[in-house]
């Protein structure tokens, strides 16, 4: 009820003690009225406090026992000043007394320390027991006064120290104090009551007197709240206003209405209260049914006080207004005030029912149909004489309901009410209007029940409102090949209805891109822009969607032009798509190398971008660094790059690479080696890692380190051997020992280029290097050895012959004439099977063999290439290798291609691809090991298609289900659940709801698959195979007839030829 919400809220400006209480203030405190059961600390509170009342007439002993000793000892004290030592410690003394009392607390603390450590040569304290007790009394009253978090603990502490202190009654009460603001009112309430607030000062006597009655109120105990605020408001001038305030809650709580209405009214010119007392008035005008009187409090409250009322009491105002003006008749006016109501009351947890019940009400007289169910169906939450009623309104007012099961009660009794019209043609109206609102499938019918009546009572006094029906059904319905295949069947469709059709069209066109079918995508989205006229920002949409279909063709000409299109059409400009516009048009000019272009895209797409998409700005950053890069504008190049991995995200490593690699080109090869050093150690597992160390070692040889340079080298080699770098990093280890003259390590140096890397340009450059090397040592028979060992009998320095037949058939085939090509490479290969340009002629065969779709030929080249798995031509020959494997569903082998390839990756996009073919691979093979392996290093990429994110979440989210790992599995299938457009979100989405149901959680199962038949997909067999579901979570939960009449609905609507016919008559055959 709002009595109590509003009394929270009041309490944030009614107990605000800070600047009002002088040295008593620490803070706020809100004190709903909540009873609070006791727990163990406060029942030791309360064990405390009975100690405490059996010692009080031990500490009057005590405490004149010490005040006689202080009055014997003030000569003794007089005396000691004329010592040097003791006049130092009393100083401390004196001013950390001087300070507390002057309320500088925080100013007394450090000398009041001080004071307490000092001891004299022998070690032992200074202060006598007396003014220990007396600093460590204002050290706590000090902590207290600061609001310092350990106050209690240090008040406490003083208790436990000195037991017998005079000052015991008020730490009572100050711990009280400390409880009480920490909304521990039980606790409060002990420590309060153990105090002799009598013996306080005055105003910390009322202080601590309205607490406590405060107390009482929040722990639930309004009798003696009363009796404690009438107490105050006697007593205390300060706290009159805030007795009475809280005296008229407690009477009306009581429902005392005539002695709260004074109460209040009393108050309406106070400072403090004038704001919050209106609610009560109000309120209880309403209750008095003096509605006049309710609407003049309300608008005068609302008139008066808006701007320092809060949000929650605006809102309740607005109610009272409301309530008001539906009993008036004043619809309208009504309506207005309750949608402020609703708008503004944020804070509770659910709106009034006879609010909402009159909102409904209120929109249902004004005519605003569509608007009825919103409100009307929150309230049919208890089985009453207003939820009945609401549901009838609810029929009456055909709307659209949220929660179909609510709906479907509505309109049964909508139906039941409706059996005794005698024209069979409002009959009819009203039994569309059901089976619309209460329809238990989502394949059509609710499409075609509009159409259906409008074919056969043309000329009905509905048929306008019908019309209206069908296009809101049109609009709102997920089943869009249904809702298209209605409006063709339309002899004289009206203008709304063919502005609906236009979005569903759009709506069709964004499900086929959805499941990157771009082309059929891209035919639906012709046909919605053609119906342009009807709306424009449609037309502009489909017109964005069309361009990111060509654009995902690689149809780049048609996807800017379309991008560019939207930009000038498109009425709003405000949104997120508005800046991808930009973004994508960016990307398209930086392929086409238009730097200058690019990079004023991106930076419009930054200036537009508001939803906070870190990784699109770092990206935009980032290709921004790349176009000043290319135009050699290094400074703003690192600006730019700077900020893009300040923004911490995946692809903070390629910023960091791209920074180095500028400084390097500003030869400042200190910094990029320590930019290199940075990418390692943040981002151990980058793409660019590889790339590093080979760029280290370059930067190590630019400044002439050449024995740094070596070890770079040969820790790239160690770490990866199979990378195409670590061949150019062996073959410069050669050179910078052949420029050392150390001969035998540059020999050693070339021999393992030659080695582990033949046929590969730096095996043939080694060997030049190596010739080189032997000829200056007079070491020539050892060179001949060596080149007659070499695998195949490779020939490093091509003859004249071998040269120009191979340069012939190159070409021919740069001309275009494949045939010839082919057939020239060939003949190379015959005559010079072991040419200098063998590798070569195989890599072009291989390429000849793809574009012909010659599987044969391709897996021969690639084959042949892959014998020097190093070569320059190893990662094209693996991705044709492995796809063709992959086609003949070879996974094994394809898998173990794939692996190689990502081994071997040398840009971020071949190691995606890798993965990709890694991923497919394992799955087909139902290698649930390294199916999950190769998903997630999928989805660790920087850049990854939402297509690809759901592959590699659909395929590890059913790996993790046969690995019984069923927690990991949901976490991957609801995220895909999020969109249900894709064949795997549909899936996704129903087999979320399948885990559900086998864990035996009925209610969560069921609300999944609502959700599944209110969000829809184009993929119907997954929505049925929900509906199958649905009807085994009733059969569950004992609702067998919810469970047969979700069977027959599919069984009439479900059309396909698959197993789930056979699904439904087995659970029908069982309902029997």
């Amino acid at each position: 009820m709002f009595c109590r919400k509003t009394f929270n809220v009041l309490q944030e400006s009614n107990e605000s003690f800070t600047k009002k209480e002088g040295n008593r203030s620490i803070g706020k405190s809100v004190i709903p009225p909540i009873y609070h059961k006791k727990d163990k600390r406060v029942q030791h509170f309360m064990s405390k406090t009975r100690t405490f009342v059996k010692t009080r007439c031990n500490m009057k002993n005590n405490f004149s026992r010490i005040l006689c000793t202080a009055l014997c000892c003030a000569p003794l004290f007089a005396a000691a000043q004329t010592s040097e030592r003791i006049t130092s410690h009393q100083r401390l003394y004196q001013e950390g007394q001087s300070l507390f009392q002057q309320k500088a607390y925080a100013a007394a603390i450090p000398p009041l320390t001080s004071f307490i450590r000092q001891t004299d040569a022998e070690g032992n304290p200074v202060p006598n027991a007396g003014e220990r007790m007396e600093a460590e009394y204002m050290l706590a009253c000090a902590a207290y006064e600061l609001k310092d978090g350990k106050s209690l603990d240090i008040l406490q502490a003083y208790l436990d120290r000195y037991p017998d202190n005079p000052y015991a009654n008020r730490i009572y009460a100050l711990m009280g104090s400390v409880y009480f603001f920490r909304k521990d009112y039980d606790a409060a309430l002990a420590l309060l009551n153990s105090a002799r607030l009598d013996l306080l000062g005055s105003e910390e006597r009322d202080d601590m007197t309205y607490r406590l009655a405060t107390c009482y109120l929040k722990t639930g105990n309004v009798k003696e709240a009363a009796i404690w605020f009438e107490t105050l408001r006697s007593t205390s001038r300060k706290y009159n206003a805030d007795c009475t305030y809280y005296l008229s809650y407690i009477r009306y709580t009581q429902q005392r209405h005539d002695e709260a209405l004074k109460g209040f009214l009393s108050l309406q010119d106070n400072g403090k209260y004038k704001d919050l007392v209106p609610y009560y008035i109000g309120e209880i005008y309403l209750l008095k049914k003096q509605y006049d009187k309710a609407e003049i409090v309300a608008q005068n409250a609302l008139s008066a006080h808006s701007s320092s009322m809060s949000h929650a009491h605006t809102a309740e105002m607005y109610r009272i207004l409301g309530t008001a003006q539906y009993h008036f008749g004043k619809y309208h006016e009504a309506t207005q005030s309750f949608e402020q109501y609703l708008e503004l009351d944020t804070e509770s947890d659910s709106h009034r029912r006879d609010a909402l019940y009159m909102l409904g009400m209120s929109r249902y007289q004004c005519g605003v149909y569509s608007q009825v169910a919103a409100a009307l169906g929150e309230v049919t939450t208890e089985n009453d004489a207003l939820s009945q009623n609401a549901y009838l309104h609810m029929g009456l007012a055909y709307l659209q309901m949220a929660d179909k099961a609510k709906a479907r009660m509505a309109f049964e009794q909508a139906a039941a009410s409706s059996a005794d019209l005698k024209i069979k043609e409002q009959a009819s109206y009203n039994y569309a209007l059901c089976i619309h609102e209460t329809s238990y499938s989502a394949f059509g019918e609710s499409v075609t029940v509009f159409e259906k009546f409008l074919n056969e009572f043309p000329n009905s006094q509905y048929a306008d409102k019908a019309s209206s029906y069908l296009v809101e059904v049109y609009m709102n319905t997920r089943s869009y090949t249904a809702a298209l295949a209605s409006i063709e069947r339309i002899a004289h469709p009206s203008t709304a209805i063919l502005e609906a059709k236009q979005k569903i069209l759009f709506h069709l066109g964004t499900q086929s891109f959805a499941n990157t079918q771009f082309r059929e995508a891209i035919d639906y989205f012709n046909q919605s822009v053609a119906l342009g006229k009807h709306n424009r920002q449609t037309q502009a949409d489909a017109i964005y969607w069309r361009g990111e279909s060509y654009y995902r063709l690689n149809r780049m000409q048609e996807a800017a032009a379309n991008f560019n299109e939207y930009l000038s059409l498109t009425p709003d400009r405000d949104t997120e798509t508005y800046a991808l516009a930009y973004y994508n048009l960016a990307y398209i000019a930086f392929h086409k190398k238009d730097y200058p272009l690019a990079q004023s895209r991106f930076q419009k797409f930054i200036q537009l971008e508001k939803s906070g998409n870190a990784t699109a700005l770092a990206d935009a950053c980032n290709r921004i660094g790349d176009c000043y890069l290319h135009v050699r504008r290094f400074d703003e190049a690192k600006q730019y790059y700077t900020k893009a991995e300040n923004m911490e995200t995946p692809a903070g490593d390629y910023s960091c690479y791209q920074l180095a690699l500028v400084a390097g080109l500003q030869k400042d090869y200190s910094e990029k080696v320590s930019l290199l050093n940075r990418l390692a150690s943040k981002y151990p597992t980058s793409p660019y890692a590889v790339n590093a160390l080979y760029e280290k070692g370059r930067s190590y040889v630019q400044t002439g380190n050449s024995r740094q340079a070596i070890a770079t080298f040969k820790e790239l080699m160690e770490k990866y051997p199979e990378s195409p770098v670590s061949r150019k990093a062996a073959a410069e280890t050669g050179l910078l020992y052949y420029q050392l003259d150390e001969y035998d390590r540059a020999i050693d140096a070339y021999k393992q280029v030659i080695t582990q890397y033949p046929g590969s340009e730096e095996a043939r450059l080694a060997m030049r290097d190596l010739k080189s090397i032997y000829v200056d040592a007079n070491r020539v028979d050892e060179f001949a050895a060596l080149a007659a060992q070499m695998p195949e009998e490779i020939r490093f320095d091509a003859s004249e012959q071998d040269s120009l037949t191979y340069i012939a058939a190159e070409k021919v085939y740069m001309k275009g004439d494949i045939a010839n090509a082919q057939s020239s490479f060939t003949r190379y290969l015959q005559s010079f099977p072991n040419g200098a340009f063998s590798l070569n002629a195989h890599y072009y065969l291989c390429i000849i063999g793809k574009e012909q779709q010659d599987e044969e030929a391709v897996l021969q080249h690639a084959g042949k290439l892959l014998e020097y798995p190093d070569n320059p031509y190893s990662q094209e020959a693996l991705i044709a290798r492995a796809e063709i494997l992959f086609n003949r569903k070879q996974y094994d082998q394809a898998l173990a291609d794939y692996k190689q390839l990502k081994a071997k990756a040398t840009t971020a996009g071949r190691r995606q691809l890798a993965t990709t073919g890694m991923l497919r691979s394992a799955a087909l093979m139902q290698d649930d090991i390294e199916t999950i392996a190769a998903a997630t290093d999928l989805l660790a990429e920087a850049k990854l298609s939402p297509e690809l994110q759901n592959e590699a979440l659909y395929f590890r989210g059913k790996a993790y289900l046969a690995q019984r790992a069923d927690k990991k599995a949901m976490n991957d299938f609801q995220t895909l659940a999020k969109d249900t457009r894709t064949l795997y979100g549909a899936e996704a989405k129903y087999l979320v709801a399948l885990q559900l149901y086998h864990a035996e959680e009925y209610t969560a199962a069921e609300k999944e698959i609502l959700d599944f038949i209110e969000q829809s997909t184009p993929h119907a067999y997954w929505l049925a195979r929900s509906f199958v579901l649905l009807a085994d979570v009733y059969i569950a939960t004992d609702k067998k007839l919810d469970a047969r009449q979700y069977l027959l609905s599919l069984q009439q609507n479900y059309q396909a030829d698959d197993d789930i016919q056979q699904m439904i008559n087995e659970r029908l055959e069982k309902l029997k």
